[in-house]
């Protein structure tokens, strides 16, 4: 009935049912169904494994076996290459943590696959058989910890610092158990099938089941508000990984035998769901949906550098646009490889004309001040070099601050920056307005930073804009400028450039 009593047409009843129904179907997503489909992979198991009349059905195809465990191998490669392109440019221990996980698996998973016999090798060599489950022990507590490491505050700076440590652990657990299956030594020689055997590795199975299981609950109840299809993928993943050790304990002398196919199964769809989470991502922030907090908005002390080229707009205004583009290339070639890789610090944007980079974004550079003073010196060294061919091209000015700041996400889905946001920042952008072209004004913090160690000479205070106390700044002496043009490209010093800091006193 219509508001005023009168029967409804049948097209609008139509239509009302159809708009019933397009609703019903927005309510079930299919990311939802496909993480429905890898939690019933475990049924479809215990169903083969309970029935007595299965036991006599076998399926081998060792080529298959082969090929299909390679693949998958690789798929969760790249998704551990990714994760941990992820954790380091953002220094975020749960994605990098995950990576470990991702990366233990793969790599044994590969071992797997090589040691399938009648394939690459006609003999069988138990260490290969049994490598993913040792993969998926090894695995266990990176993936615990992936879920647990933003309980202590401490934890995750302690796991970036320990990056080379954890990655090469695993390369070498890796190495040493592919050289220990090739030798077929002692004690994996008497090794039958493809599961614990014995007490001890049962016991051990069983606990790391409970690892997986640990974490993804874990994982759920962070993200439980707003989980998403990354962070759901995630943590069945981790239940499957855990339902698969299951598994391997109860039919790993099984070999080929349909309960021995789903506790492969399982391991394969849980990389899969995963995988396919990570492809609908934002492909620049993947893993983005599982940063820590601390990822999102943290408070560190930091040193910035800001850069800008003077005269830059009557430059662009009587010059062709690609001489423009041609001129801030040649800068931007050599400002970003001398900032990033000689000195440490993060290019955070070019804006036009104009450079911004930090040092210390996740606490890990104790002589920040230092670090942003000597690449600012180098970063005026290199751009008078520059100018030695092209006097008519603008010079730079610099200005180097230190203090703190809050890190914080800004932006979303398509589009993200982790900014750095304070009165560092805007500080260190007036000192930079007022140094001289060529020159580099560092502020009193930073120059309280780096002691005696640079030639800084007290600036006048200065009264900059926004700010209602006048501001304390030091002018950095750089050495005299090379006066004949050298036109071979400044090599990358190993060690920073600025051995004339230890000579000169500040006055």
């Amino acid at each position: 009935m219509d508001p005023a009593g009168l029967p409804r047409t049948q097209d609008e009843s139509g239509r009302r049912h159809q708009g019933v129904g397009r609703r019903l179907v927005g309510v079930v997503r299919p990311e939802d169904v496909v993480v429905l489909v890898g939690l019933l992979l475990p049924l479809a198991g215990l169903v083969f494994l309970l029935r007595p009349d299965y036991s006599a059905v076998h399926w081998t195809s060792p080529a298959m076996h082969f090929v299909f465990f390679l693949l998958v191998g690789s798929i969760a490669a790249s998704l551990s290459l990714v994760a941990g392109a992820a954790a380091r440019r953002r220094g975020d221990a749960r994605v990098f943590l995950l990576s470990l996980a991702f990366l233990a698996i793969s790599g044994f998973m590969a071992l797997h696959a090589a040691g399938t016999q009648h394939v690459l090798t006609d003999e069988s060599l138990p260490g290969f058989t049994v490598a993913i489950t040792v993969g998926l022990l090894v695995a266990a507590p990176f993936a615990l910890a992936s879920a647990y490491v933003d309980i202590r505050p401490w934890a995750g700076p302690a796991v970036m610092r320990a990056r080379p440590l954890l990655r090469g652990g695993i390369v070498v657990a890796l190495v040493a158990w592919g050289a220990w299956s090739l030798g077929n030594w002692p004690p994996i020689d008497v090794i039958t099938g493809e599961g614990p055997s014995g007490d001890a590795l049962e016991i051990a199975a069983g606990l790391a089941a409970l690892a997986y299981v640990a974490a993804a609950a874990r994982l759920w109840w962070v993200h439980r508000d707003h989980p998403g299809f990354l962070v759901l993928s995630v943590v069945t993943c981790y239940v499957l990984l855990g339902e698969a050790l299951v598994g391997v304990a109860a039919a790993g002398e099984r070999k080929f035998h349909p309960s021995w196919w789903v506790w492969h199964a399982l391991i394969v769809a849980g990389f899969l769901l995963v995988f396919l989470a990570a492809r609908r991502e934002w492909g620049e922030e993947r893993f983005r949906p599982l940063y820590l907090p601390g990822t999102r908005e943290q408070r560190q002390e930091v040193s910035v550098l800001v850069g800008d080229l003077a005269g830059y707009t009557g430059f662009a205004e009587h010059r062709d646009p690609a001489e423009v583009a041609a001129m801030l290339r040649a800068y931007y070639e050599v400002a970003t490889p001398l900032i990033a890789r000689r000195y440490k610090g993060e290019v955070e944007k070019f804006a036009g004309d104009g450079i911004f980079a930090t040092f210390n974004r996740r606490g890990d550079q104790a002589d920040h001040a230092r670090r942003a003073v000597e690449a600012a010196a180098a970063l005026q060294g290199e751009v008078a070099r520059i100018r030695s061919a092209r006097p008519d091209w603008p010079g730079l000015r610099v200005g180097v601050n230190s203090g703190p700041v809050v890190v914080s996400e800004m932006g979303g889905s398509g589009y993200v920056v982790y900014a750095a946001v304070g009165d560092t920042v805007n500080v260190a952008a007036r000192l930079q307005a007022a140094a001289p072209v060529g020159g580099v004004l560092v502020g009193e913090r930073t120059g309280r930073l780096i002691d005696d160690a640079a030639p800084l000479q007290p600036a006048p205070r200065m009264r900059v804009k926004g700010k209602t106390d006048e501001v304390d700044a030091y002018l950095l002496q750089l050495p005299e400028p090379r006066t004949s043009p050298d036109p071979r490209p400044a090599a990358p010093s190993p060690e920073p450039a600025m051995t004339f800091f230890r000579t000169r006193r500040r006055r």
